[in-house]
């Protein structure tokens, strides 16, 4: 994909990933999108995917941020079970126990 492509996609999809103030967790949220969606456009995974990446790596140093994004055009699920084993097989990554 030519890089004026991936820059007009990205571009779309941080339209729903709002800014927040200079310096914010939301911010840097936005700018960790991009890199992983740069990533992930070449590697054929989903903008949920890399949102859901952008997410979890700012968790890793904000446990307690609440990013906001527009859930209808991300459709972003809980990690069940299988799916969170498998991200620990695969890359050592292992989540929370989901809330009932």
């Amino acid at each position: 994909m030519k890089r004026e492509e991936m820059n007009k996609i990205i571009k779309f999809e941080l339209e729903y990933i709002p800014k927040g103030s200079t310096g914010s967790i939301q911010n840097k949220l936005r700018y960790h999108y991009n890199i992983f969606r740069r990533k992930g456009i070449g590697k054929g995974i989903s903008r949920e995917e890399c949102l859901r990446d952008a997410i979890d790596r700012l968790k890793e140093d904000y446990p307690n941020f609440n990013p906001k994004f527009d859930e209808g055009f991300f459709k972003i699920h809980e990690k069940g079970f299988f799916r969170r084993l498998l991200d620990f097989m695969t890359r050592g990554a292992l989540y929370p126990p989901q809330k009932v």
